[in-house]
């Protein structure tokens, strides 16, 4: 299917709010009773529902009038393309109506938001058009120019009030023939400029709708058509060319809002009445039976323990019950004598010694998750090699890395510590920078080399248009489209990522981690009713305020960040807080029996000798006399923030979903 691009309408008269005839203030929508969905005692309803942006029937509207306005205003200089409204006129919205009995269902669309109320209303695309033509260009924005048959319906004559119960008079048989789409409208008048903005490049649209690969550019013609925005400035330096995916498990983690999870990452897990920490294995793509047009992640997770405990597989059957290892912070230990012993570590534990209570009471298997996921986050593994120069560079090239918690490829946007806060960088190469006369890993150095971006905003203006993005990856485009479609109509306001240097080197030290979607990673972190209100004030923000950076876990008052420990292999990041024989799937691009998952959930067949290395452990060199309170710690719990055995409180679900992690940082917690 051709790409579609959407048209940004820059003025619209549409009213949330009138005055009645009694001079008050009514809604101009659906009456509280039309909108009540209860039925009848015959089960019978009939009621009127709000259609979101991106509902089905919301999106064939917006496509029709798009495609309508196009043929009249110009901008056919891109054979083959659609086009699409970005979004409905400011505060017009779509209501349908549902009559629905025990034999059948009738539904029937109407736009709400004409400036004479509620009782003006659209019944279709065709209706609407003519008053949507109007807004586009007519400069003077005179409701008397305007041909729509609520502006100038044919009986304007008639002094009386019409009888507003009757069905609205058909279309007299003197004047034109009515179009399948549309009432023919009123030719723009003579030098009008069109209020709207046809970017000149492709852009991708709304799900469901299939996104292809933009075409080159072409040289603009002498004769541009005025539909077509000019550039807000030409970007500070030229963007680099992104480069196509190296293997099949890439190219589909570079697919917009399809897996937010990877093989190998580091991730919070629902256990039920609180939340783990765990490390995914597998990963698959199953038909969601509530919504059959599209389908959902499942994915099995190994959680994290320590030696002496460790646990089965779990099934997770959305992403509702996972979530980012950074979106938030691990507590304390449960065990006070973990909790006040500075500097230790998972592998210099004593575990038997805590399962046995040496180390006071707490909750042995919750303070290994702890540790283990500590130890991951500082550490890094590259894998999927691809040049080898250190014959005569000292260098080699890889494909993705391990980042901490995270798996991170080439040629996807990551956040940055330096400069906003908000700027990202767009990975083009990753970089293993050996010594001098050296050939030892570890103490090589590890660079990523791309392309720096700001979040920027400008107003929306007739004639303006932002830098060209099609360069970005896809999940950031998209991204960025469905924010637009959200932000325009209310804040009438622009975003877009420009470019603020080609070809930067950062070392691991400068990276907070993966960049996420706000359009699919919000809605899970905020829950969804925040996420729809947060929609409605045309407020997305970006998912990274939400998240912490890797190494904040271990950080030190003072100190920067550490590079942290090359791991060859991921497996060996986790150590022994994971089942001996646990394997980490290669996804689609290894082997079929990878990707099936176990019938039930159970622990990896182990040997005698493994069982018995799972028992051993290093005892910790300070007596347990020799513990001190933490006054840190003591401070949080005289706050009411965490304290001794604390843990299913912290990582309770409803508490967590309160923001209850913002007010542990608020309250000094390490981060």
């Amino acid at each position: 299917m051709a790409p579609y691009r959407p048209i940004y309408l820059t003025r619209s008269d549409g009213k949330l709010e009138i005055l009645s005839k009694s001079r008050k203030k009514e809604s101009n929508a659906p009456t509280a009773d039309q909108l009540d969905s209860r039925s009848d005692a015959k089960g019978n309803t009939d009621y009127f529902k709000e259609l979101e942006l991106g509902d089905a029937k919301e999106v064939d509207w917006r496509r029709k009038l798009g495609g309508m306005l196009i043929r009249e205003v110009g901008g056919q200089e891109h054979p083959g393309s659609n086009y699409i409204l970005a979004a409905l006129p400011e505060n017009y919205r779509l209501y349908e109506r549902v009559k629905s009995g025990p034999v059948s269902e009738v539904t029937d669309a109407y736009l709400y938001g004409h400036p004479q109320g509620r009782k003006k209303r659209y019944r279709s695309p065709g209706d609407f058009f003519p008053h949507l033509l109007w807004l586009a260009t007519d400069d003077n924005g005179d409701p008397d120019n305007c041909s729509c048959k609520l502006c100038a319906p044919d009986d304007l004559q008639v002094f009386k009030e019409p009888d507003r119960t009757k069905p609205p008079e058909p279309v007299k048989k003197e004047q034109p023939p009515i179009k399948k789409e549309a009432i023919p409208p009123k030719p723009p008048p003579i030098g009008t400029r069109p209020m709207v903005i046809v970017p000149s490049r492709s852009h991708s649209e709304d799900k469901g709708i299939s996104v292809t690969k933009p075409p080159a550019s072409k040289p603009p013609s002498a004769t541009l058509p005025p539909t077509v925005a000019r550039q807000a400035g030409p970007p500070p330096a030229t963007p680099t060319v992104l480069a196509p995916a190296k293997c099949f498990e890439q190219d589909q983690d570079s697919q917009w809002s399809k897996y937010l999870f990877r093989p190998g990452e580091l991730a919070w897990f629902n256990r039920g009445n609180a939340w783990g920490l765990s490390v995914i294995l597998k990963r698959t793509l199953e038909r969601d039976l509530q919504n059959p047009s599209k389908d959902r992640a499942k994915y099995l997770v190994q959680p994290l323990s320590n030696p002496l405990q460790q646990k089965s597989t779990k099934i997770i059957e959305s992403e509702d019950g996972l979530r980012p290892w950074l979106a938030w912070s691990p507590p304390l230990p449960t065990h006070s004598g973990l909790a006040n012993t500075p500097g230790l570590t998972y592998n210099t534990i004593d575990w038997k010694g805590v399962t046995s209570g040496r180390y006071g009471q707490g909750d042995a298997e919750v303070d290994g998750s702890i540790f283990a996921a500590k130890a991951v986050d500082d550490s890094l593994t590259l894998f999927h090699p691809l040049t080898n120069n250190t014959v005569t560079t000292g260098e080699r090239t890889y494909n993705g890395i391990y980042l901490g918690g995270e798996k991170i490829w080439t040629g996807e946007p990551i956040r940055l510590r330096v400069g906003s806060g908000q700027d990202i960088m767009v990975i083009h190469s990753i970089v293993e920078r050996l010594k001098p006369g050296s050939t030892s890993i570890s103490s090589a150095t590890v660079l990523l080399v791309g392309d720096i971006y700001k979040f920027s905003t400008l107003s929306l203006q007739p004639g303006v248009e932002p830098p060209d993005n099609r360069h970005l990856p896809l999940r950031l485009r998209q991204d960025m489209e469905y924010r637009n479609r959200t932000t325009i109509p209310i804040k009438r306001t622009m975003s877009f990522w420009k470019l603020a240097q080609a070809q930067a080197k950062l070392p691991v030290t400068d990276i907070k981690g993966r960049w996420y979607e706000s359009s699919a990673l919000l809605p899970i972190l905020k829950g969804a009713d925040a996420f729809s209100q947060d929609l409605t004030r045309g407020e997305i923000g970006d998912a990274g305020q939400w998240m912490n950076a890797r190494g904040d876990c271990n950080a030190v008052s003072g100190v920067p960040p550490k590079a942290g420990t090359r791991v060859v292999d991921r497996l060996d990041a986790f150590g022994r807080s994971i089942p001996p024989g646990t394997k980490i799937s290669k996804g689609l691009d290894g082997p079929p029996e990878e990707h099936a998952f176990p019938k039930e959930n159970a622990l990896p067949p182990t040997t005698v000798q493994q069982q018995q290395q799972q028992q051993q452990h290093v005892p910790v060199p300070m007596p347990m006399e020799d513990v001190q309170e933490d006054p840190a710690k003591k401070g949080l719990e005289a706050q009411g923030v965490v304290s001794d055995g604390d843990i299913e409180q912290f990582m309770d679900l409803d508490r967590l979903e309160d923001g209850y992690v913002q007010q542990f940082a608020e309250a000094g917690g390490q981060f």
